[in-house]
């Protein structure tokens, strides 16, 4: 009997004593895993500049930012549109809208109506199949862009799509 008692003992000293090696291990292994994540599958830091270089660009003058449109751009916002489209049973869209234009263009608010016109004559003409997935909307956007560009006879640059909204 004495024998059964510690036996009893070690095998419940044992349990605790490999749960605790086995937590011990988790948690190496996971802190291991986690720093060859970081140092094998993240990218590099940049390096820090070198003075001489840091130099060179100070003297040098600054360039245009590459972007697809100029810097000295301005962005004009249209009234949202809200319209039917030509489908059974209506359903009604809004699209919030911006132009951008050159700087210094003139009339603007005449320019942002007509192309707000355009706009919702070419959307009352849709029906929902022509605007559904990533190429509907795309080729909403181009088309919208594509007018925006003839209208403003090249004082607009673009036209950005804020938000398209059905109901």
């Amino acid at each position: 009997m004495a024998k059964n008692t510690n036996e009893k003992n070690s095998e419940q000293a044992g349990g605790i004593g490999g749960f605790l090696v086995s937590a011990v291990l988790a948690v190496v292994l996971g802190i291991g895993g986690g720093g060859a994540y970081g140092y094998f599958l993240m990218p590099d830091a940049p390096s820090a500049p070198d003075v001489q270089s840091h130099k060179a660009e100070s003297v040098a003058p600054l360039t245009p930012g590459v972007g697809r449109f100029p810097n000295d751009a301005l962005e004009l916002s249209i009234p949202s549109v809200i319209t039917d489209l030509e489908t059974n049973p209506k359903i009604r869209a809004r699209l919030d809208l911006s132009l951008i234009v050159a700087h210094g263009t003139p009339e603007t608010t005449t320019l942002l109506g007509e192309v707000r016109e355009d706009v919702i004559a070419y959307l009352k003409g849709l029906t929902l199949a022509d605007i559904q997935g990533v190429r509907g909307f795309q080729n909403l956007r181009e088309q919208l862009d594509d007018r925006a560009r003839i209208r403003g006879r090249g004082a607009i640059l673009g036209l950005l799509i804020g938000g398209l909204v059905l109901e």
